[in-house]
């Protein structure tokens, strides 16, 4: 079992799971918030400052306690100045923002609804609503004044950016196209409202679009790394990696240094299968970042993905030096292990991983394998039960579960499993394919070949599925000629297999072929990479069949010394014997 597909796409964490909304990360750059609209405009009107000397001294003391960062000063020193100034407008906003600022959204709603009472065309004081609103996520509120400020001064660019900004918030994606729309017709410079629109329209499944409209944000700002990151992004989700890895690159020439875009180049490598070239980028970010072991893992990913799992174990090894509480490390290097056929090690591995490990549940498939393969199976077994406990229904868990159990010999319950795993994945070939085996171990031999059957309709190239339906009906002396007919087209797939030419020599007893059957028995032998109990047996009973019974005696003795407690086999070769004692040749 190779149970490994996830390791690859961790790898490029970060690119595999994120959504548009995820695209950037320290290449971020936010849109501009409405409390920045708010504070801009609140600084353009300096005639409107208080003029009464003590208000204006209170006023300019909570302005420097503002610089200093001390906002409960500063909200006492406005406070202070309008008790001298008390219908100034300016003092009630400037006093709004600061509460805004410490998250007092109720207190700046009132100044700036005070200030509309007595100026209902009051631009900052909708704009400062707007903010409060946003704040107290609010967005029909916020969406309200944002609207009322359009109505005053229309051609406001950066308030269209701001709906733009709450539509996508709420996921009302075309309102926030119509609005960052808005916002590039008024201001045909910005770069902000064409990066927003370029993500909204990642997030609406469009990434033509995106590509589009991210092209122009870069031809305007060529340096302006989130239009880079969010074009890159619309490059892998449409698979195009060299134009990913072009724009990524162009970054890094902008900005040889950063390391958000090394990372999105390096994980576009991974994904358009250049492992060694990823390999190499992140062993760059590793010798730069020596105490990340996030980057160290991703090296021994790398390094397992190339089979050098020698080196591989070294790199995990010492992250778990760094870090002994690391817990994907010491997974990756049990997972390591396991594919290295080192079970013990592995065993030792996954045995230290703690159930509230985020990928249990994998921890428990991988012990629940490694047990089965130091045939530990009633082990293997609970690891795969309680790995069910954690992720109830799974179809690959109830599977693993009645593989095992039918190691166990326990049919009826590797036939319990089976069957609910292949009805949770009634596409699944494999699943029938085993069902199909536990239920002719079982002795239900017509379920067997409906799900044999049910396996080669999914599948119609599942050579062993054609094999094992072709033997059981020799087996059992039925449906001789399709017996025959099943197992050709099984060594059609497979010509050389020779579990299959031991199948087709069978049939050919059955149907009392001898010299067709002594045939492909002989080329069984010769195809096998090791010697078969089974096909030993069957080429005696030819031999014996055809008068040869000191052959006959030969096979069995052969086939008796690689499965000594066979009793049929032994019961033959004492009967052989008793003829040649007898006088038989």
């Amino acid at each position: 079992m190779r149970h490994l597909a996830p390791l690859l796409a961790l790898v490029a964490l970060g690119l595999a799971a994120c959504g548009p909304g995820g695209v950037l990360t320290r290449a971020s750059r936010p849109a501009i918030p409405a409390a920045d609209v708010w504070g801009r405009a609140e600084l353009v009107r300096l005639e409107d400052r208080p003029t009464d000397p003590r208000a204006y001294y209170h006023f300019s003391l909570g302005a420097l306690a503002e610089q200093r960062g001390d906002l409960e000063t500063a909200i006492a020193e406005i406070q202070a100045a309008l008790r001298y100034d008390p219908t100034s407008p300016y003092l009630r906003l400037s006093l709004g923002g600061l509460q805004m600022r410490r998250g007092a959204f109720a207190e700046a709603i009132r100044q700036a609804e005070e200030v509309l009472r007595g100026n209902p065309r009051s631009v900052r004081a909708h704009l400062l609503l707007a903010s409060a609103y946003l704040g107290l996520r609010n967005t029909k509120q916020a969406e309200h004044h944002f609207r009322e400020v359009l109505r005053l001064e229309p051609g406001r660019a950066e308030i269209y950016l701001q709906l733009g900004n709450l539509y996508a918030e709420s996921k009302s994606f075309p309102q926030a196209v119509g609005a960052y729309r808005e916002a590039i017709r008024l201001d045909p410079a910005s770069t902000m409202a064409r990066y927003s629109l370029g993500r909204v329209y990642l997030e609406m499944r469009q990434p033509r679009e995106a590509i589009a409209i991210l092209r122009e944000a870069l031809r305007i700002e060529p340096g302006f790394d989130p239009a880079a990151a969010a074009l890159g992004f619309a490059h892998e989700t449409v698979g195009e990696w060299e134009e990913a890895k072009g724009v990524y690159r162009q970054a890094l020439e902008d900005d040889p240094n950063n390391r958000e875009f090394v990372e999105r180049l390096a994980q576009a490598e991974v994904r358009s299968g250049n492992t060694r070239v990823a390999l190499e980028l992140y062993r760059r970010l590793q010798a730069e970042h020596p105490r990340d072991l996030n980057i160290r893992t991703r090296v021994g990913l790398l390094l397992f993905e190339q089979k050098l799992f020698t080196e591989a174990v070294g790199v995990f090894q010492e992250a778990l030096r760094q870090d002994p509480g690391h817990r994907d490390a010491r997974y990756y290097l049990a997972v390591t292990y396991e594919e290295m056929k080192r079970y013990d090690e592995a065993l030792a591995e996954l045995t230290q991983i703690p159930e509230s490990a985020r990928n249990y549940a994998e921890v428990l498939i991988h012990t629940g394998y490694v047990l089965g393969q130091l045939e530990r199976l009633k082990e293997a077994a609970d690891a795969f039960a309680k790995a069910l406990i954690v992720k109830p229904g799974d179809p690959q868990v109830l599977y693993l579960l009645g593989v095992t159990q039918m190691r166990r010999k326990d049919f009826p319950q590797a036939i319990l499993h089976l069957k609910e795993a292949a009805a949770l994945r009634p596409d699944n070939a494999g699943y029938f394919y085993q069902l199909g085996a536990a239920y002719e171990r079982n002795r239900q031999l017509k379920e067997a070949e409906v799900a044999f059957r049910r396996t080669l309709h999914l599948d119609s190239k599942h050579a062993d599925a054609y094999n094992y339906l072709g033997y059981m009906f020799a087996e059992e002396g039925i449906n001789l000629e399709e017996s025959v007919r099943l197992i050709q087209e099984a060594l059609t797939l497979e010509p050389d297999n020779s579990a299959f030419l031991d199948s087709l020599g069978w049939a050919y007893y059955k149907q009392g072929r001898l010299d067709e059957a002594l045939r492909e028995l002989l080329k069984a032998v010769q195809h096998g990479e090791k010697d078969d109990p089974t096909i030993r047996d069957h080429l005696g009973q030819v031999y014996f069949d055809k008068g040869l019974v000191r052959e006959a005696i030969e096979q069995w003795e052969r086939a008796l010394s690689l499965d000594g407690g066979n009793e049929a086999i032994q019961k033959r070769l004492e009967r052989a014997r008793g003829l040649v004692s007898r006088g038989a040749s």
